[in-house]
């Protein structure tokens, strides 16, 4: 929403917002009531205008909620009706394309007489919390819990404008909202970026999906090839962004983190089309009409193309007016009509399309329904004269879907549908991070966000061209077999992980004081809930561009000024959501910085029995690599591995055997199952071969410990091990010691 307005979308509501004016506009191109309606997760950034300790005290100084005004924070940049449009402008533009309305509020939404079922409420105060910018009552991972909450201190940034940056953080920053940089923008990016941030971790997303491999409390990937530097990303920590990096710039969610968001709230879009025609009557076109079929029972358009290259603007949808069925599958019959025209088009007089022209129009359709997109099948183009006749040659287009997957083969193939004799020239298949904005549909087709950010495909594939025959062509664009682009997960057991579906989220295993969004480290983001993270399938979005070419059309030619016939080619620039649920037969998810494990130990050695007779105590150090077996966010978690030791114990009379230590090396497989807790408890048992006086001999080891965890890739390891091995020599009888170890293992990527 642009302003302070009232709940419309809920009957029975209570509303009690105020009206402001903005200095940054939104300029998210699918924010509307009628969208709006359409979306099932509620944001509400609510700024008290008293004190508010009915807020949920989920952490110290969260609640009360102290009131938010202008005057507290930078009294020259503003009202406060200003700055809490703006800061609500900034939310939206970092929500967009999601299944997510963005709200700004004076009332808490607990008090609403029905509130949303499903929403998440920022309570931002003008109060400061040492340091700290904000904090989420947890990462949700999932976006599971219906309800939810988070927390902004506005006044924080009053002393603390920004840390100074990776490794560690650091002292803070200043500069950047004193002096001639005191701006509304600057201070509404820098609140709506915590705002929108905090509201991220409520939704799934973690610090380290965004922090730099750098960060020394919680190193996260590196930015994708191609893709902006990750400060200008949402999601890293506190301590990882200096002040302007904070004010200076609107964040946004990075490739991996919005392909978090689409899976776990979804898109608000379902299919996007584009399409560049030709007018192949020599009357001129004032309007046109694409008839369509669509399983949805209302289609709503939003965001449409309104360049330069189209004719007309706003389009409209009639229907349904009937239905039909295509290839088995009962359809609503619709018509999307362009009749208003765009002042922008230049070809000829606005609104008119001249024969023999070439011309573009497009439309975004959002559904009801954002877990999968529904199909739209394009049935006929029709242009009309000025007076609403129909013109007597139709462009050319042919039908589509949105892809269709095979249960057998797990394949999934978009398809193209006759009329016949229309060739498929070529077919370029995009999967994309994020939603490509339809203006960037045209020419070349290089996609962009609405904000004019490159984006970078995870992958591109080309269809080869043919004729559509009867049954029509279909190009395979995945497999369920394909690993997710962005997977991770977070198990039971690992730093701040908890079991949301049992109880309240707490955790023991970080001190509260710490879990929060801050200038120093550990700026640990707060419990996280067990479970996976991934983006949707195949990806956020796919995007196709399809070129077709009638090679015997009768068109009208502007040069000659006479009709002939050749080829006449259109183009289709379709873009349509991936899958938020992935489809059974996928592949498992894998385990979060990998699953993977290496550690060193090293310690004293005792023997016992027999070997007390000959022996003195001596040290051992040992090197393993294990792999995780048990699935993500499951307890306890069992490790299969391998084993290479090596122990030494000094003779006490040496000329009893050998002048020689007693040199022992092992190589063994090793299984280890390992509990839950903030120090989680292991047992582990081995079998293999031990070398000893230039003999092998067969041996076992039983030990236990504790797998501590410092930080989430590396873990602190004492424990006990009791080995028995085969007698290397008659007259030393059984080989039995206990290991005491100390060491650590670490998480490989």
């Amino acid at each position: 929403m642009h302003n302070l307005v009232p709940f419309r979308a809920l009957a029975g509501l209570v509303a009690a917002l105020a009206c402001g004016v903005s200095a940054r506009a939104q300029t998210c191109p699918l924010e509307g009531p009628a969208i709006n309606t359409a979306k099932s997760h509620w944001l509400f950034l609510y700024f008290p205008t008293a004190s508010d300790s009915s807020f949920p005290a989920y952490d110290t100084n969260v609640s009360p909620v102290a009131p938010f005004n202008v005057s507290a924070l930078s009294p020259g940049i503003g009202t406060t009706a200003q700055l809490i449009a703006t800061i609500g402008n900034v939310v939206i533009d970092d929500y967009c394309e999601f299944d997510v309305q963005v709200h700004t509020t004076t009332t808490n939404p607990a008090s609403m007489s029905s509130p949303p079922a499903r929403r998440v409420t920022v309570g931002i105060g003008d109060d400061s919390n040492n340091g700290t910018w904000g904090e989420a009552q947890e990462v949700d991972t999932g976006d599971a819990i219906d309800i939810d909450f988070a927390r902004v201190w506005a006044g924080t940034y009053l002393t603390c404008e920004g840390g100074a940056g990776p490794p560690s953080g650091g002292p803070c920053t200043s500069g950047a909202l004193t002096g001639t940089n005191a701006t509304l923008d600057h201070w509404a990016q820098a609140i709506g970026g915590t705002a929108a941030h905090e509201a991220g971790h409520t939704y799934g997303l973690a610090h380290s999906d965004d922090d730099p491999p750098n960060d020394t409390s919680e190193p996260g990937p590196a930015p994708l090839a191609g893709e902006d530097p990750y400060y200008q990303h949402l999601m890293p920590a506190g301590l990882n962004l200096t002040a302007s990096q904070r004010a200076d710039y609107r964040r946004h969610f990075s490739d991996r983190t919005f392909g978090i968001l689409a899976t776990n709230v979804g898109l608000s879009i379902e299919t996007m089309h584009n399409w560049n025609l030709v007018n192949p009557n020599a009357e001129s076109a004032s309007s046109l009409a694409i008839a369509f079929l669509s399983t949805l029972s209302t289609v709503p358009v939003s965001w449409t193309y309104t360049g330069t290259q189209s004719p007309w603007l706003n389009p409209t949808v009639s229907g349904p007016s009937g239905t039909a069925v295509f290839k088995g599958v009962t359809y609503n019959k619709y018509t999307i009509t362009w009749s208003s025209p765009n002042p922008a088009w230049t070809d000829s007089a606005p609104g008119v399309v001249a024969g023999g022209a070439v011309f573009h129009i497009g439309a975004t359709f959002t559904g009801v329904d954002f877990n999968s997109p529904s199909p739209i099948i394009i049935q006929d183009v029709t242009l009309f004269d000025a007076r609403s006749n129909p013109l007597v040659l139709h462009p050319r287009l042919a039908g589509y879907d949105a892809g269709t997957l095979d249960s057998s083969s797990g394949d999934l193939s978009i398809n193209f549908f006759p009329p016949p004799g229309l060739q498929l020239q070529s077919a370029r298949i995009y999967q994309l991070p994020r939603v490509a904005a339809i203006e960037s549909m045209v020419g070349k087709g290089e996609p962009v966000t609405f904000d004019k950010t490159p984006i970078r495909p995870w992958s591109v594939s080309d269809c080869p061209a043919a004729s559509l025959q009867k049954n029509g062509v279909s190009c395979t664009i995945a497999n369920l077999a394909d690993k997710p682009h962005v997977q991770f997960a977070y198990r039971l057991g690992d730093p701040g992980v908890v079991d949301c579906t049992r109880r309240r989220a707490t955790t023991t295993n970080q001190p509260r004081a710490t879990i929060q969004d801050r200038s120093t480290a550990l700026d640990y983001e707060g419990p996280i809930c067990a479970g996976t993270a991934y983006d949707p399938f195949p990806s956020a979005t796919v995007y196709v561009i399809a070129s077709f070419v009638d090679p015997a059309a009768k068109h009208y030619d502007p040069v000659t000024k006479t009709y002939v016939v050749g080829p006449v080619v259109t183009t289709v620039y379709y873009q349509f959501a991936g899958t938020r649920k992935r489809p059974a037969g996928g592949p498992i998810v894998a385990e979060r910085q990998g699953r993977l494990f290496a550690g060193v130990l090293t310690g004293a050695s005792w023997p016992v029995g027999s070997m007390t007779k000959s022996f003195n105590p001596g040290f051992h150090f040992e090197g393993f690599l294990e792999a995780r077996v048990t699935p993500p966010a499951v307890a306890p978690d069992v490790r299969l591995g391998l084993e290479i030791g090596f122990h030494e114990f000094d003779p006490k009379n040496p000329s009893a055997i050998s002048a020689a230590n007693l040199n022992v090396t092992n190589f063994s497989p090793i299984v280890r199952i390992l509990g839950g807790g903030s120090y989680r408890p292991f047992i582990l048992a081995g079998f293999g071969a031990y070398h000893a006086y230039g003999v092998t001999k067969p041996g076992a080891q039983l030990g236990a410990g504790l797998d501590v965890p410092i930080s989430r890739l590396v873990s602190f390891v004492p424990g006990l091990t009791f080995h028995v091995v085969a007698a290397p020599q008659p007259q030393l009888g059984r080989l039995e010691w206990f290991d005491a170890f100390l060491g650590f293992t670490l998480r490989l990527p």
